[in-house]
């Protein structure tokens, strides 16, 4: 497809972004073909080289803040009518309470995997302190008992640490992926389809 075709395909699937960004963005693929052009390439390779528009509109409204999209869809909603109107107030006492009831076990839902996770960093962090304590306390007598013991449960206690401080990154990564994953799929939510 030519330049225009790929530029005009792109601003269909970019409707739904704000007029100044629209133009933008439209500018800066104008640019992009371009240079591509002047390079060498012929209109075709250079936007089969930027990929399908609708791949590359989605890519870029994702990457549009929440209250970009949520302002967007509700202008494009425009004006709701009668019956929309008196579905939303009558079904209210039943979406409203459910609405609050999904946002809420997300919402616990994190809070509890994120406490999880701080918690087996927490416990880490103890094994470490207790491999360092055990044997101060052996040498300021603040424990009786067999050395032997002690250093047996302090060098333990450091393979636990360490074995167990492996683990933080990637638990902690999984939570950051996750929440980054739960929040590009509420966007999404407010992403137009093209029909």
């Amino acid at each position: 497809m030519n330049k225009q075709e790929y530029l005009e395909k792109l601003r269909r699937a970019l409707a739904q972004m704000p007029p100044e960004e629209l133009e933008k963005q439209l500018a800066y693929y104008d640019e992009l073909i371009s240079d591509m052009c002047e390079d060498g390439m012929t209109e075709p390779e250079a936007t089969a080289r930027l990929g399908d528009p609708d791949t590359v509109a989605q890519e870029l409204l994702s990457a549009l803040p929440l209250g970009t999209l949520v302002k967007s869809r509700i202008k494009s909603a425009g004006s709701l009518s009668a019956l929309n109107i008196v579905l939303l107030v009558l079904g209210f006492p039943l979406w409203f309470p459910l609405l609050v009831s999904a946002f809420a076990v997300v919402l616990s839902l994190l809070i509890t995997l994120w406490a999880l996770a701080i918690s087996y960093a927490a416990v880490v962090l103890a094994l470490g302190l207790s491999a360092i304590a055990a044997p101060l306390a052996m040498v300021f007598g603040y424990m009786e008992g067999s050395p032997l013991v002690l250093i047996g449960y302090a060098l333990a206690a450091a393979g636990l640490c360490v074995l167990g401080a492996l683990l933080i990154p990637p638990i902690f990564r999984g939570c950051a992926a996750l929440c980054r994953a739960l929040f590009r799929g509420l966007k999404s939510i407010f992403i137009k389809k093209e029909k």
